[in-house]
């Protein structure tokens, strides 16, 4: 099978699954935007024991990215769907794969793929409609409402017209079954983290070493900190550290939110917060290993659309999490059912402040909380079984005679994983 996935981000899991597909005998491409510098990237570089059908390229446009920029981010969104649109016809793939593509440059890669035959599945990953009006509201008022509803109407017809929906959380089930999505399309296989790339580290390794940390209690935030992940509780956080000076805050982002609170903690002594680029994803382990407690935030009104997927790989680090997310918010739920941390409203910074002294005043409860990440991770991320769902959901839009194919090749019994039923989410079941 010839498979597309196009990856808008660059995220390391998602790379991780196409290097899984391509071990099994597929010719995989897997694409991402290269001019995105506003979210971490995983391996992407092809490596000396990748599968020989797996190869992964970074796709360019000739303008400049603003992602932030209302005027000119819809004429690069076009672009980079062009771009992949090419690649789609080079490559005439069986199936397309995409995630995290903005809905301008989805509705040209779908039209492509269309063209050329090949079925297309909607990695959704986040409710793009529902995320634009949540942006736009802040920058123009009542206008955003207009705005948001014409991607609305085109997210919705994205979906219908897919020949399978992927969806990451129950949350997104309910939302494109209430925009006439056929159940039958729809499957739900939540986002992970990789278990070999991302490892639990001594604190005192060479990273912390070099930035002063290995001796030190750390708060560490890592990843992309947008206005939605509510950068005023670690600018509260911080200035709380400044009472103690036992403690650091390290933020390893990029994004408005980490510019936002780089201009507004310039007061905060440089000893107490600590800002640093993403770094190289060969490093993330001794990043996270880093820290004592792991920091995730969520705005309340972006519990429907988004999922910040760092809380995966905090778990895989096996580090105990400090996460301010809404109740309904997905990552809530996996924190809570591994026990892997506190989790509070993030609609009061003093609740914030009070549960990180908490876990700074109690090793017991770190140790356990960071016992149990680990383990959930290990017994939920298991990239194997993670394929195998995909490979049922390709079989579902019409490619079956390829997986009963490969099933001589690889006759192993795989590791269970968890998989919920899209329309019965009351809890996971054996796969």
């Amino acid at each position: 099978m010839r498979i597309l996935v196009n990856e808008f981000c660059g995220h390391a899991f998602q790379i991780e699954l196409s290097r899984e597909l391509a071990s099994r005998g597929h010719q995989v491409l897997h694409l991402y935007f290269a001019d995105n510098l506003s979210t971490p990237k995983g391996k992407i570089e092809r490596c000396e024991n990748d599968p020989i059908g797996f190869s992964i390229e970074g796709l360019h446009i000739p303008m400049r990215f603003s992602k932030h920029s209302i005027w000119t981010r819809r004429t690069a969104d076009i672009a980079y769907g062009k771009a992949v649109a090419a690649k789609v016809v080079a490559f005439r793939p069986h199936i397309v794969l995409s995630a995290n593509m903005p809905l301008d440059a989805q509705n040209v890669l779908q039209k492509a793929a269309k063209l050329q035959n090949a079925k297309f599945i909607f990695w959704l990953q986040d409710v793009y409609s529902l995320a634009a009006r949540f942006v736009l509201r802040r920058k123009l008022g009542p206008l955003a409402e207009i705005i948001g509803a014409c991607y609305e109407r085109l997210e919705r017809k994205l979906l219908t017209r897919s020949d399978g929906v992927v969806c990451i959380a129950p949350e997104f089930v309910k939302i494109v079954t209430g925009w006439g999505v056929e159940p039958s399309r729809i499957s739900m296989i939540e986002n992970w983290a990789s278990l070999g790339e991302i490892q639990p580290t001594d604190k005192d390794n060479a990273w912390s070493r070099e930035h002063g940390m290995d001796r030190k209690f750390c708060f560490i935030y890592s990843g992309t900190l947008g206005m939605k992940h509510r950068p005023e509780l670690l600018l509260a956080l911080a200035q709380y550290l400044e009472t103690r000076n036992d403690a650091n805050l390290m933020v390893v982002a990029g994004g408005a939110g980490a510019d936002w609170l780089c201009e507004h903690t310039k007061p905060i002594r440089k000893d107490v917060l600590t800002f640093l680029p993403f770094q190289p994803y060969q490093r993330l382990s001794q990043v996270l290993g880093a820290s004592d407690v792991l920091i995730a935030l969520l705005d309340s009104d972006a519990g429907t659309f988004a999922v910040p997927s760092k809380v995966l790989s905090y778990l895989s680090a096996g580090r105990p999490l400090l996460l301010a997310a809404p109740r309904e918010n997905h990552a809530t739920v996996v924190v809570e059912q591994a026990d892997a941390g506190i989790v509070i409203s993030p609609d009061s910074a003093n609740d914030f402040v009070d549960a990180a002294r908490r876990l700074m005043e109690s090793s017991e409860l770190r140790a356990r909380y960071a016992a149990n990440a680990r383990a959930f991770a290990e017994h939920s991320f298991n990239i194997v079984s993670i394929a195998d769902l995909f490979i049922d959901v390709f079989s579902k839009v019409g490619y079956g005679e390829a997986q009963q194919s490969l099933s001589g090749i690889f006759p192993r019994s795989y590791p269970k994983t968890l998989y919920r039923d899209p329309l019965k989410t009351s809890g996971p079941v054996a796969r």
